[in-house]
């Protein structure tokens, strides 16, 4: 059995936790914290979440383990089925996780966690992730998924990070940083009809439901 290692708050946790489930693959969750502890830093080199491990193999890094999961599992595909659709597909999931999701971090932890931000970051996290929206919204091929008929790496992503902002972002700023997503609000609607999306999207709040309780004590 697989064993994922992680936390539902984050996005990249998510993405494989989702994958997982439209394989249909047996696994079990192991709530973990990032960390720089020996014992974590073997299993994942730079100690983050999340990663997973394989009959003993240890693997980090989303991007790597949604791979991993083509190639062990290429019978309930998540790529299309063309080179030139399967490059589509990986392209776009690159854009929402390296310019959407990763210039809202700071943003996002400082949400979560309270982390301390730098001077102008707010105006720095909304320039760069209105920049990779817009790069997004050129690779957009609704037909009915993002990169046309086929559910994909691509809608894993979307489904991690647009709701996960959205929510942060009108709660922190006041407004939705996510919202010039192209159809945004038909496809999110079309995301939560998806058994896997829908299952990490309910197990998501109920965890921040958890952990902002836990912060009041």
């Amino acid at each position: 059995m697989i064993k994922l290692y992680g936390a539902a708050l984050s996005p990249y946790y998510n993405k494989v936790k989702i994958a997982l489930l439209e394989k249909g693959v047996n696994f079990q969750e192991i709530l973990t914290a990032p960390s720089q502890q020996e014992e974590l830093l073997a299993k994942s080199p730079m100690g983050k979440i999340p990663f997973v491990e394989v009959g003993g193999h240890a693997m980090a890094e989303s991007s790597v383990i949604l791979e991993w999961l083509e190639d062990a599992y290429p019978t309930a595909s998540l790529l299309p089925p063309t080179p030139n659709g399967r490059a589509h597909a990986r392209q776009l999931s690159a854009i929402l996780d390296l310019y959407v999701l990763m210039p809202a971090l700071p943003l996002y932890r400082h949400w979560l966690f309270g982390s301390p931000l730098e001077a102008n970051a707010v105006d720095t996290a909304r320039q760069q992730v209105a920049r990779g929206l817009a790069a997004a919204g050129q690779m957009l091929d609704y037909g009915p998924w993002a990169c046309g008929e086929d559910f994909s790496h691509a809608d894993i992503s979307a489904a991690c990070i647009l709701p996960a902002l959205a929510q942060m972002s009108q709660a922190l700023l006041g407004e939705d940083i996510t919202a010039a997503f192209p159809e945004r609000d038909n496809y999110l609607q079309q995301l939560s009809a998806r058994k896997s999306v829908n299952r990490c999207w309910s197990e998501r709040e109920a965890a921040l439901s958890a952990f902002r309780a836990r912060q009041q004590q």
